[in-house]
């Protein structure tokens, strides 16, 4: 699993670096805006802050969720599949080509798609690795932030961003069911899949929000070369 993980933040990369080649004034305009968009260290400090006080309740919210399972079978296993089987990449993949398709250029959309997931997953594994909690099942020492809830969340705030609360409110259910999931399973605290939320509203929320303020500044930004892709269908207009 570890090296699954791996390749696929691998790929992340190489499509977030292949869309950098194509516009080298994104590293200098753009990531200065999303470092300064304040809204995002908000999200996070109000999300630690909130895992904080939820480790008072921690323990007793795990005796709860152990008294029985409350998700039934079958969306156990979708909510769980949804990160672990990459569904909810493909969601916002999906999610990005639509966003192209709609306004004719795909560079744009899979680039916060790229970056957004890079750097979810990135600050994720970064606590995960510098906390080092133990999970409730004492599995291993990387519980906290849950994973799969920041991914969750990271679609989610991408689907919200691009199409509004029309996509964002299904989307945030998916992500909650998923991070409910996560403590029905005994795989988190209650304290991780607040974090995690946290995580994974806030790394999608800057790098959209970076990206618009570099846009809208004085001094146009060489940020969209279009690609474009006509499509002609018999008898129609192209």
């Amino acid at each position: 699993m570890f090296i699954r993980k791996i390749l696929l933040i691998s790929v992340f990369l190489a499509a977030g670096a292949q869309a950098q080649l194509n516009n080298g004034e994104y590293l200098r305009r753009a990531l200065p805006e999303i470092g300064k968009t304040w809204e995002g260290y908000v999200i996070m400090g109000s999300g630690a802050a909130a895992s904080g006080l939820a480790l008072l309740a921690d323990r007793s919210v795990r005796e709860w969720m152990n008294r029985r399972q409350y998700l039934p079978p079958v969306l156990d296993h979708v909510a769980d599949a949804y990160v672990d089987h990459y569904w909810a990449f493909g969601v916002s993949a999906l999610g990005a080509a639509a966003k192209g398709f709609q306004t004719g250029n795909y560079l744009k959309p899979f680039r916060y798609w790229a970056l957004s997931n890079v750097g979810t997953v990135g600050l994720t594994y970064a606590l995960k690795y510098s906390v080092g909690r133990t999970r409730p099942n004492e599995r291993n020492h990387y519980s906290y932030p849950s994973g799969h809830t920041s991914v969750a969340f990271s679609t989610a705030t991408m689907l919200q961003m691009w199409y509004g609360w029309m996509a964002g409110v299904p989307a945030y259910a998916m992500a909650a069911m998923t991070a409910f999931q996560r403590m029905d399973d005994d795989q988190h605290w209650f304290s991780d899949v607040l974090m995690g939320a946290a995580v994974g509203i806030a790394v999608p929320y800057m790098f959209y929000r970076g990206e618009a303020k570099a846009e809208d500044s004085s001094v146009p930004m060489m940020i969209p070369l279009s690609v474009s892709i006509p499509f002609t269908f018999p008898g129609g207009k192209k």
